[in-house]
């Protein structure tokens, strides 16, 4: 004590606050991961790793592994912050989605970056739409997929989400099969999104399942009682030892002879019907006129294409035509529909550079460039069997990504077209057409079309082909016969040739075969080779291409039309038209023009550009081609793509994340209002009042209050009080300026607060009473209670309880209702010391639901009472063990009371002065 009689401030009052360094690097210090946490990491990396590989067989080289690992391990970072913190789930999913759109573009798309690191707008809406329709784009997209571009965004999703699903319900459940669910659900997801051919079996079946069942031991015995974790544990390895090397020879032996094990992989790539319908592009064997002689557009002598690369005699591609509706021969949406070894035929599909084919031949590498003026049209020309195509120019990206491409019949499509200037690479494996027909072939039986209404081809197939034996035999007489024809091009205007018209439809086909004298050109022989092909049981289709001369020059006259015909092995051999159409010299006959003229009459052929679509559109064929070309605009304000971008950024982007996120809150608050009627309004009168007080107890644990998990509600309540209102106020001394209190003394000013030589000064903390009461006010400090500020009085609202429940008399109607009603005044309380995000964190957390049962029955306590790690020194866990001021944890085992009492002491060191009364 002083001279001055004024005590002396206690030393825990001269201790100084932690520095800004320090409380820096105790917030560091919670980012140290435990040897636990290193272990559930670790069996997340390797079975999140085996759940990523079965992306193998999707993508093309190992780019996506690098990237998928790459969001593996940020979303590893992502959850054990989130979880070391102690933060919310929503929060650790917020914070992946933005380490997905901030990372995701430099390490995986790198498109559209700024300074070639930063995101920006346009890499961000690719991001977007990849995490939402990007799979199914990638599930119709033809395997494998290059490892660059917008679909490495579904590898870095893939790792980034597993990795934080699976460590963070590690480390935010204990169940030892929990952190198995999101695991087993990744490979089942990557086998499913994957292809009919497995990526990696041994790893995805037998190491999966021997590191999970590893990792779920390892959690088990984690979580195992002290007192039982010791015994039996040299006989529990040896039997999951056992266990595992029965099950894993069973698997390989024994498995495969199984029932139903000879059947194929379950997918959803062959499910699928790809939305692109190539249908609707016209023929292009019904233009062949605009590449002959005597038309308008003039391209017979015109360059169309430049080919570099390809040997000589390989013929280009434009397209193969395996589709006859009786008016043209087209593509067809899928090719070798119930035939072939896939069932369900192939179809045309987004491609990458890549293309996973196989076929005969030698490996060539050629690249096709259009001259200005040359070949523009929606069919991409190809050779071979293509298993590359890459495009360059200043189109490339769009070429790219516009190209669907069919893989049986080595056909492309471009929307956009082909134009001057454009060009691309194209690696195929391709073989030396035969120059001759062969004499014995094993061809495939079946057909491609309709054959029922091909009757009209009898009378001139039966002729040729009754001398010979064999299908292929069949076949090479036809064409020997067909060269015996005539070759024309409708001749000039004017000209006695203007009979034979273009089109190669059933009406036209019947005329081609029933005149005198067949008279015709590639569109006709071609499309009448294949009928007759199919007629006679062999699978043909019709292919319009053209043979480069020397140089690898493509002109208009070097355009032909030939058939291919379906060999046993589910291969196509070209008969290309040189040996089934006759010489171009070869003109028809005049003698037959009158008979010709009195069948169909002198009509001139339509124009070149009136091409008819590849399929029957409809009765009415005209007017549904003119829709086609000019489709009826849509004026629906309902549509969003009628919207500008604005509205619709506004409405996808930000109202509806919004109205889910509302949805989302108000179904969490409407639980907690259904379970907090029913405790007040369901069973006992007893069982009524425990439901209030565990209303009460349920608000601050939401607000993440600590709650002694095994205290008594007496207990609870101090605990709170402790907590909110902080420590009592110290209790005045006996002694006041060297006097016993209550000892006359002089009255003084009291606004004259006191110094070191006696005055008084204003503001005093301490003000004197009037003079006949001799006593000391002492202004309380912050958290005290105070007549203007109520304090939380929750140890009067437990002792209630207790009466209630205890009680030999059941409580009544009235007294609960009294009860509930100081339980609502509690918690208004509770949630007023909270700020705005303090409340709202409160109304979504869900642990209140996850921690005990709703009748209040807790499996928090049961588990924590059940721990091997009772009595030991542990860090800190989420809700479980953490120490507030108060000193208490909120299931932490021990002596409660010792804990409050230290709780109390280290609140008495900074700044209460005395122990308060916990």
């Amino acid at each position: 004590m002083s001279q001055t009689g004024i005590s002396a401030p206690p030393p825990s009052a001269l201790v100084q606050p932690p520095s800004a360094r320090e409380r820096l690097g105790t917030q560091l210090a919670k980012l140290r991961p435990t040897v636990p946490q290193l272990v559930d990491a670790g069996f997340t990396v390797v079975l999140v790793g085996i759940a990523l590989v079965g992306f193998r067989t999707t993508f093309f080289g190992l780019g996506w592994l690098w990237v998928g690992l790459a969001g593996l391990l940020v979303g590893l970072l992502v959850s054990h912050v989130g979880a070391a913190f102690r933060a919310l789930g929503v929060v650790t999913l917020l914070g992946a989605a933005a380490a997905y759109l901030l990372l995701c573009g430099p390490i995986a798309v790198r498109e559209d970056l700024i300074a070639g690191f930063l995101p920006s707008g346009s890499t961000f809406s690719t991001l977007v739409h990849m995490a939402v329709p990007g799979w199914k784009e990638l599930l119709t997209a033809l395997p494998p997929v290059d490892s660059e571009g917008p679909y490495m965004a579904l590898p870095f999703l893939f790792g980034l989400v597993g990795a934080a699903l699976t460590y963070g319900v590690a480390r935010r459940w204990p169940g030892a099969v929990l952190a198995l669910v999101s695991p087993v659900a990744l490979l089942v997801a990557s086998i499913v999104l994957g292809t009919q051919t497995p990526a990696a079996v041994l790893v995805q079946g037998a190491v999966f399942a021997l590191v999970a069942i590893g990792w779920t031991a390892l959690r088990s015995n984690r979580n195992r009682p002290a007192l039982q974790n010791g015994a039996g544990r040299t006989t529990r390895a040896v039997t999951t030892a056992g266990l595992l090397a029965v099950a894993t020879v069973g698997g390989f032996f024994v498995g495969p002879m199984l029932p139903g094990a000879d059947q194929s992989r379950t997918v959803l790539r062959p499910s699928l019907v790809p939305p692109f319908d190539v249908s609707r592009y016209a023929s292009p064997l019904a233009g062949f006129r605009q590449y002959t002689e005597p038309n308008s557009a003039k391209q017979f002598d015109k360059t169309l294409l430049t080919v570099k690369g390809l040997p000589a005699n390989v013929p280009l591609r434009f397209a193969a035509l395996d589709s006859y509706d009786g008016f043209v021969w087209g593509a067809g949406n899928f090719a070798n529909l119930g035939d072939g070894p896939d069932p369900q035929g192939t179809s045309f599909r987004k491609v990458g550079t890549h293309i996973a084919a196989e076929g005969p031949g030698r490996e060539v590498t050629a690249t096709v460039s259009v001259p200005a003026g040359g070949y523009s049209d929606v069919w991409l020309p190809t050779f071979g069997t293509v298993t590359g195509l890459d495009f360059g120019g200043s189109r490339s990206d769009q070429l790219s990504d516009d190209l669907r491409f069919n893989v049986d019949t080595n056909t492309g499509v471009l929307p956009e077209k082909l134009a001057t200037g454009d060009q691309y690479t194209v690696t195929a494996y391709v073989q030396d057409p035969p120059k001759e027909l062969p004499k014995t072939l094993d061809v495939a039986d079946g057909s491609t079309v309709d054959v029922s209404a091909l009757s009209f081809l009898d009378d001139k197939v039966t002729p040729w082909t009754d001398r010979v034996d064999g299908q292929w035999e069949k076949v090479a007489a036809v064409a020997k016969a067909l060269q015996d024809g005539a070759y024309t091009d409708g001749g000039t205007p004017g000209d006695y040739q203007n009979v034979f018209l273009p089109g190669h439809s059933l009406l036209r086909m019947s005329q081609f075969m029933k005149s005198t004298q067949l008279a015709g050109n590639d569109e006709q022989y071609a499309a009448a080779y294949a009928l007759v092909a199919n007629r006679l049981g062999v699978p043909a289709r019709v292919v319009l291409g053209a043979v480069p001369e020397a140089g690898g020059v493509v002109k208009g006259k070097d355009v032909r039309a030939w058939v291919e015909v379906k060999l046993a092995d589910d291969s196509w051999m070209p008969i290309l038209a040189t040996q089934f159409v006759p010489d171009r010299n070869k003109k028809p006959q005049q003698l037959i023009r009158k008979s010709e003229e009195k069948k169909t009459g002198a009509q001139v052929p339509p124009p070149a550009a009136n091409n008819p679509p590849s399929v029957l559109q409809g009765p009415d064929q005209a007017q549904n081609a003119t829709q086609l070309r000019n489709p009826p605009k849509d004026d629906n304000p309902l549509n969003p793509d009628n919207w500008p971008d604005w509205l619709r950024w506004l409405l996808f982007y930000v109202l509806v994340p919004l109205a889910v996120l509302l949805v989302v809150y108000g179904a969490i608050r409407g639980a907690k209002w259904l379970r907090r009627r029913r405790r007040r309004t369901t069973g006992g009168m007893a069982t009524r009042v425990t439901g209030g007080w565990r209303e009460i107890i349920d608000t601050a644990r939401d607000l993440r209050m600590p709650v002694p998990a095994k205290g008594t509600r007496i207990e609870q309540a101090r605990a709170l009080e402790l907590h909110v209102d902080g420590p009592p106020p110290p209790k005045p001394s006996v002694v006041v300026d060297g006097q016993i209190m209550g000892a006359p003394r002089p009255a003084l000013d009291p606004s004259v607060r006191s110094t070191s030589s006696g005055q008084f000064a204003p503001d005093s903390d301490t003000e004197p009473l009037p003079a006949d009461r001799g006593e000391v006010l002492t202004r309380p400090g912050p958290g005290v209670t105070t007549a203007a500020r109520p304090g939380l009085a929750l140890v009067p609202v437990a002792a209630a309880a207790n009466g209630h429940v205890f009680d030999v008399d059941e409580p009544t109607a009235e007294e609960v209702d009294a009860f509930w009603a100081d339980v609502e005044t509690a918690r208004k309380r509770i949630r007023g010391e909270q700020s705005f995000w303090q409340k709202l964190r409160g109304d979504v957390s869900l642990r209140t639901f996850r921690d005990h049962l709703p009748t209040g029955s807790g499996l928090g306590p049961a588990l924590a009472r059940t721990s091997r790690r009772q009595g030991k020194a542990e860090p800190a866990r989420r809700g479980r063990g953490a120490t507030s001021k108060a000193g208490v944890g909120t299931s932490a085992p021990g002596d409660t009371r010792a804990s409050r009492r230290a709780g109390a002491g280290r609140s008495s060191s900074t700044g209460a002065g005395k122990k308060g009364d916990a």
